[in-house]
């Protein structure tokens, strides 16, 4: 916590203080020092207060998407881009799945006819650009000890921070940049006012450091920043809740992911320059639409597909 909130949050505390009944001092003991004594008895520490913070903002991340496993989301996308070609954009219709411990299938289309499809499966990403001439596939591996995109941390020693960044390459973020997942507070972060926004140290995702930032009065996520070992970053803006439809669940209890989407991951290697929008339309939590393993099979879809033109990226 920021020298300022700091000041703000013992001040208040202080004010309360001082308004409630005085514990008794001795008389022998009495004086300055008694009276600051008796008044930091009165008040909670800073300590107290910015665990009832991190506590209040862990229950209202899982409340919001701590249930969410599968999901169908349909809206617009647009990704740029560099890769040997130079700069690209795409822009279209979008589809996407996603199934914990699966991984992501993302359908983009115009006026609808799909020309591309990316995905993942937490061991490789690809690319299907279908009406390019020649139709095309590029994919590449993500971090040997990776796990399943969605799925569990990496295991120790394991590369999920750079999962994330090989994915996102590939043009499929993680849930936790998507706000697919609970952004819950690391056991003893201190929160931080920045920029008018409460920024805390979230659970690492593998290896990668994650920050979030909340708006400080009802506590929504609003900024998500993933940096790994080695200095590479990516930032992610969230604008606007949209209720995840879940059948057998009161409308009141659906889980929310973010409306709005702004991915930018500067100095990824294989594209040192990405940007990723993602508009969302509508969501719903459908395990018959969202949990079919052939969505995430890359020797599948290349077979369904066949591209003319494949490589593979390092």
């Amino acid at each position: 916590m920021s020298r300022g909130v700091r000041a703000l949050a013992l001040g208040g505390a202080l004010a309360a203080a001082a308004c409630a009944p005085r514990p008794a001092v001795d008389v022998a003991q009495s004086g300055p020092a008694a009276e600051a004594r008796a008044a930091e008895v009165a008040a909670p520490g800073v300590a107290a207060l910015e665990a009832a913070t991190l506590e209040a903002i862990a229950s209202s991340e899982r409340a919001r998407a701590g249930e969410l496993r599968v999901l169908v989301a349909r809206g617009v996308t647009e990704l740029r881009w560099r890769d040997e070609s130079g700069d690209r954009f795409e822009q279209g219709d979008a589809d996407l799945r996603w199934c914990a411990g699966r991984g992501f299938a993302v359908s983009i289309s115009k006026l609808g006819d799909r020309y591309a499809w990316v995905g993942s499966d937490g061991r490789r990403w690809w690319q299907f650009f279908l009406k390019a001439e020649p139709s095309t596939l590029r994919w590449g591996s993500l971090a040997p000890a990776a796990v399943a995109a969605g799925g569990p941390a990496a295991e120790e020693g394991g590369g999920g921070a750079d999962e994330s960044l090989r994915s996102l390459a590939g043009g499929t973020p993680s849930p936790v940049l998507l706000g697919l997942r609970p952004l819950v507070p690391r056991a003893g972060a201190a929160p931080e006012v920045r920029g008018e926004l409460l920024w805390i140290e979230c659970e690492p995702e593998g290896r990668a450091r994650v920050e979030a930032a909340f708006d400080p009065k009802s506590l929504a996520p609003l900024r998500v920043r993933m940096s790994v070992p080695g200095g590479a970053t990516v930032l992610s803006s969230f604008d606007g809740m949209l209720p995840v439809e879940t059948l057998g669940t009161a409308q009141g209890a659906w889980p929310r992911m973010p409306r709005r989407v702004r991915i930018e991951a500067p100095g990824v290697k294989q594209a040192p320059s990405i940007a990723l929008l993602l508009s969302l339309e509508s969501a719903r939590a459908d395990a018959d639409a969202a949990d079919r393993p052939l969505l995430y099979d890359l020797d599948a879809l290349r077979e369904r597909f066949a591209p003319q033109d494949v490589k593979e990226l390092p």
